[in-house]
Parts: C-alpha cells; sequence; structure tokens
C-alpha cells in the first residue's frame, strides 16, 4: 500500500513543482515585462534629458547674451544719467540767466542784430550776383540792336536822294 500513496505523493509533489514551476515562469514573464518597460521608459527618459540639456545649453547662451546687452544698456543709461545730469545743470544755469530782465533784454537785443545782419548778407549777396549778371550780359552785348518784347526796333534809315532836273 505504500506505492499508491508514494505516488499520489509523488503526484502531488509533482502537480507542485509544476505549477511552481508555471507560477515561477508567469512571474519571469512578469518581470521581464516589467523590466522591458523600464528599459522603454529609461530610454525616452534618457532622450527627453538629452532634449532638455539641448534646451537648456540654449537658454544659457540666450542668457548670456541677454546679461551682455543688459550690461551694454545699464552703460548705456550710465552715460545718458550722466549727460541728463550736465542737461539738466545748464539748464539752470540758462533758466537763471533769462530770467533776469536785463539778461532777456539782452538776449533779444543780440537776436534782432543777428536778424539785421543777415538781412544786410542776403541783400549784399543778392546785389552782387545781379551786379555780375549785368556785367555778364554787358560783356555779351547785343550787336547794337535794340530789342523790345523781343522784336528789334532798329529800322532801316530811309535814303531820299534828290536829282536836279529831272
Amino acid at each position: 500500500m505504500k506505492k499508491p500513496v508514494f505516488r499520489i505523493g509523488l503526484l502531488i509533489l509533482g502537480l507542485l513543482l509544476v505549477s511552481l514551476l508555471i507560477w515561477l515562469v508567469i512571474r519571469l514573464n512578469e518581470a521581464q515585462s516589467e523590466l522591458n518597460m523600464e528599459r522603454q521608459l529609461s530610454a525616452s527618459l534618457q532622450k527627453e534629458l538629452a532634449a532638455t540639456r539641448i534646451k537648456l545649453d540654449k537658454v544659457k547662451i540666450e542668457l548670456d547674451n541677454t546679461r551682455k546687452q543688459l550690461n551694454e544698456v545699464n552703460k548705456r543709461l550710465a552715460v545718458m544719467q550722466g549727460d541728463n545730469t550736465k542737461l539738466s545743470i545748464e539748464k539752470k544755469t540758462l533758466k537763471a540767466k533769462l530770467d533776469s530782465l536785463k539778461e532777456l533784454k539782452a538776449a533779444i537785443e543780440r537776436v534782432k542784430r543777428g536778424i539785421l545782419q543777415q538781412k544786410q548778407q542776403e541783400f549784399l549777396a543778392r546785389k552782387e550776383a545781379q551786379r555780375e549778371k549785368d556785367i555778364r550780359r554787358l560783356a555779351e552785348g547785343n550787336r547794337g540792336f535794340v530789342l523790345r518784347d523781343s522784336r528789334s526796333t532798329y529800322k532801316p534809315a530811309v535814303k531820299i536822294e534828290v536829282r536836279p532836273g529831272c
């Protein structure tokens, strides 16, 4: 009787071993599936990391350029602020000068003299130009003809001959 119990035991043990092997194969397949998914995820994350690094490098370059531009703008701003300070000081001094009535009258007088001198210079320049034009026309001449409305006013002389005894 020991043989059937032994066979049943071996059969049960075999079934247990087969079910254990099936369970292990299933777990192994699940682990391989998870490992493949993890590898795919890792690969996609590596690609994303590489793309992010490229973007980061571009952003760093852009940041450097922006910082350079900011420094240039700050330098120009400092220069402009200095110029603004100088101009505001100059404005105050000019305002102080023009605020006094005496200075204002003197400034008006200077402007009037400047305008008068400019008009005199223009008149002299026109006068000189006209004089040169007249000299040129006189030099060219019109060969003794007198013109009026673009027509000659020169009339030929009529010769009258008188003969006695005809």
